[in-house]
């Protein structure tokens, strides 16, 4: 699961699979009532995710608050807070796993350098490219992670496999090409954020395997390791020209823009959450594409984003690929359950 402003520990494949051995979600039984309070939660997330790509863009373009470090890391400090209290103070969230502080200095901060690079490049980009096409390049995600997950061994190519991504890639570069305003530096920042977000996915798997933390205690552990590495960046990178600019004039001019802005980051992150538990992560992965679509629809409308035709082909190609993708991964995710299953059960009949 991922998105914009925070991360999980358990990969999806986990995180289906432990939200799958509960009945019942939130108290509500099983029927109507969870249908009807999943197509709220699931709304509710496509609402506040895209309401906060827009409000981050709004801050740092038409605002001319151009310090993605620094809006990135009052998301995730507010996280970090809501997620303790969560865990700690209201207890709505169950907290099983106290990490100590030498396995976090050792594993946990450096998988926080990497989310924090995730959200700085992520945010940097709509310094460079239109909202729209910024959602075509999302497509591109699966291609990375891949590559990433091949050459750390962490998963076997098929010939299915490569053929889906490869579609992503041709549909991606076509969307590149048909794209009127291109820059070359907002593609390196798009690609640098889904790269990042590809490492922070293989480091998760190697260095915090065995974690049995929810999404949001995982929060709660790596939001202030993605400070530190964020509030680091800023303060050699963006803190000096915020005061040489007198920038700061502008948080106090709008201080409600970038509390919401803050607020929001962890909402996405517990409306996920909620969704996955109440759907499932696949039911996310289609979500979050139709909601990139609108975003395009979106950019269009009401921005006056120009997308050609070339780009809106290039476009359909990335998501048919991306559809394919995900069809393959929820068939090995089946797969594999069925067999844990079938070993299971041989070995309570032994």
């Amino acid at each position: 699961m991922r998105n914009s402003l925070g991360g999980t520990i358990l990969t999806e494949p986990l995180l289906d699979r432990e939200m799958s051995k509960s009945h019942t979600v939130l108290g509500v039984q099983e029927g109507v009532m969870r249908v009807l309070l999943a197509v709220i939660v699931c709304s509710a997330w496509m609402f506040v995710s895209s309401l906060l790509i827009l409000l981050n863009k709004y801050i740092m373009v038409d605002l001319e608050f151009k310090y993605p470090m620094v809006v990135s890391s009052m998301g995730m400090m507010m996280s970090g807070i809501l997620s303790y209290m969560s865990c700690h103070v209201f207890r709505i969230v169950p907290a099983n796993s106290p990490i100590s502080f030498p396995f976090w200095l050792n594993r946990m901060l450096p998988v926080g350098f990497f989310m924090a690079m995730t959200l700085w490049t992520g945010n940097e980009v709509y310094l460079y490219l239109t909202v729209a096409f910024i959602q075509m390049l999302k497509a591109f995600t699966p291609v990375i992670t891949m590559i990433a997950l091949f050459i750390s061994r962490l998963e076997d190519p098929t010939a299915a496999m490569i053929a889906s991504v490869l579609l992503i890639a041709l549909g991606t570069a076509t969307a590149a090409y048909g794209e009127i305003k291109l820059s070359l530096l907002g593609l390196i920042f798009m690609f640098g954020s889904e790269t990042g977000e590809a490492i922070r996915l293989v480091m998760t798997q190697y260095l915090l395997v065995g974690l049995k933390l929810n999404p949001i205690e995982g929060l709660m552990y790596l939001a202030p390791a993605c400070c530190f590495w964020l509030f680091l960046g800023a303060c050699y990178r963006e803190i000096p020209e915020i005061i040489e600019q007198g920038s700061l004039k502008v948080m106090w001019e709008h201080p409600f823009l970038f509390l919401a802005a803050a607020v929001m980051g962890f909402g996405v992150n517990t409306l996920a959450y909620t969704a996955i538990k109440l759907a499932s992560s696949l039911t996310l992965k289609v979500l979050g594409t139709v909601k990139n679509t609108l975003l395009v629809v979106i950019g269009m409308v009401f921005l006056s984003e120009v997308v050609t035709r070339v780009q809106a082909l290039g476009y359909m190609l990335s998501l048919a690929g991306f559809a394919w993708y995900n069809r393959i991964k929820m068939t090995q995710i089946a797969s594999s359950t069925t067999e844990a299953v079938s070993v299971k059960g041989g070995a309570n009949a032994a």
